[in-house]
């Protein structure tokens, strides 16, 4: 059997803490079902100064890598834009990763062309039955956090991993299409 896997993105973005009132953004991922990836670190506008160094410890990327390897806030903006423009885009941490994207844009001034909303919403979809299985997969094979370049990447092949394997257990075979937007 073949089933063609729908379209899902998922975003992940690590922060320079989780203080809202004055975090930002320094590293986002992003990976599809299709097989679409990308990540990217952001170099931090003068203003943003706010470091909390307990952060650094879980995402181990210093401010001196963003400096000196980080895109400006309008090429991370714009390049979102044109890799993920007219989809939706799935998240684990709404609220925060809201929060980012809206700082990232407004910085860029530039709006953003895709729709963010939480997991839970894919979740949704699913039985009952699915999502159990989805979530005893996802528990039983822990995503470590960033601790290599390209943990945004990670953790979103992660959750698309549960969903694809969720998808095949429907006893269909997966046909991914990669394509290359670079």
């Amino acid at each position: 059997m073949n089933l063609e896997v729908a379209l899902r993105t998922f975003v992940d973005i690590e922060a320079s803490g989780l203080d809202q009132t004055n975090s930002y953004p320094i590293e986002i991922g992003w990976s599809d079902t299709l097989g679409n990836q990308d990540n990217f670190l952001i170099k931090p506008l003068a203003s943003w100064s706010y470091w909390d160094p307990n952060a650094q410890l879980i995402h181990s990327i210093s401010r001196e890598e963003l400096l000196s390897d980080g895109l400006s806030v309008k090429e991370a903006a714009m390049r979102l834009n044109s890799s993920l423009g007219g989809e939706t885009v799935y998240c684990d941490a709404l609220d925060f990763d809201g929060f980012w994207l809206k700082r990232l844009f407004k910085a860029a001034e530039m709006e953003m062309t895709f729709t963010l909303v939480d997991v839970f919403n894919l979740y949704a979809e699913m039985s009952k039955e699915e999502f159990l299985i989805m979530q005893r997969y996802l528990n039983d094979n822990p995503a470590s956090h960033r601790k290599q370049k390209g943990g945004c990447f990670l953790s979103c092949s992660f959750l698309i991993l549960g969903y694809v394997v969720l998808t095949s257990m429907r006893g269909s075979f997966i046909r991914i299409h990669k394509y290359d937007y670079s």
